[in-house]
């Protein structure tokens, strides 16, 4: 091995350690409370060291985020390449994003804090805003290919509106980001709240969607499906009347016949997607 390869290794060597050492860092002060100092010592290295590679905090950050953001679209256009059926695609990408999630928890964490228009309004070097611009970038791109995915369902279920299928896919995520903030470390008291299990939520939170995206999928008739079908209340405008007529809400033993019934027939039409749920 050449001088010269042996130092672009121990270069690239000492750029991962500082990266880790700030992805520590942020995880545990957050990125308003994290300094270059600090990153410093974690690294083991000289705060004049972390100048060579990065210009400042930020762009530390922003380095971290755009990487990983970058790995998460590799994996998604991965598994769009292998001409899966679409409901098996989209279970297969939301599978990679709980993957992404998991790895990543403490820095996605740190995401929602940090306020991205607030860091852009800050920069002040060049390669500083030009790793922000890749870091929105990034994020456009693997949302497209999210959407790609959701659009896919989205057409052989019962959202036949391209104009709707971006705002379906962002629910959906926006639905699963909420879901895991809610399930993450404080799991406990969402069991204490809920009464439900935070092992499964993000599975049953995904089905939720699919449900409404893809009905047919479940054994559920797009007519059933949709609010707009529920038949006019019989018992004046009370609040009984409402929840009786409701698609959503159980009506005693009437109610959950129906529910059995229609779980039997999913099952029967498509197998049972649940259990075919990929699990952390």
């Amino acid at each position: 091995m050449s001088v010269q390869e042996r130092h672009r290794r121990e270069r690239r060597a000492r750029r991962e350690t500082i990266l880790s050492a700030a992805a520590r860092v942020f995880a545990r002060r957050g990125l308003e409370h994290s300094t270059i100092g600090m990153i410093a010592r974690e690294a083991e290295v000289a705060v004049g060291t972390i100048y060579l590679y990065f210009s400042s905090r930020d762009d530390l950050f922003l380095t971290l985020t755009a990487e990983r953001i970058q790995r998460l679209n590799d994996r998604y256009r991965e598994i769009q390449a292998r001409g899966l059926a679409p409901l098996e695609e989209l279970r297969a990408v939301v599978s990679a994003y709980f993957e992404y999630l998991a790895e990543s928890r403490e820095l996605f964490l740190t995401q929602q804090s940090a306020g991205y228009a607030h860091i852009r309004k800050r920069l002040k070097h060049r390669g500083e805003i030009e790793r922000y611009d890749t870091v929105v970038k990034l994020g456009r791109e693997c949302f497209e290919v999210w959407a790609k995915s959701v659009s896919r369902v989205c057409e052989a279920g019962s959202v036949d509106d391209p104009n709707r299928r971006a705002l379906v896919a962002a629910v959906i995520w926006a639905g699963l980001n909420g879901t895991f903030l809610l399930t993450g470390r404080d799991s406990g008291f969402f069991r204490e709240v809920t009464g439900l299990s935070p092992d499964d939520f993000l599975e049953q939170a995904l089905d939720f969607h699919l449900k409404a995206a893809h009905p047919s999928a479940f054994g559920i008739s797009a007519s059933s499906a949709s609010p707009r079908a529920a038949p006019k209340p019989r018992n004046g405008n009370g609040a009984a009347g409402r929840a009786s007529q409701h698609p959503h809400v159980s009506n005693g033993a009437n109610s959950k016949g129906r529910a059995e019934t229609n779980s039997n027939n999913s099952k029967e039409k498509t197998g049972d997607l649940t259990a075919a749920m990929p699990h952390e």
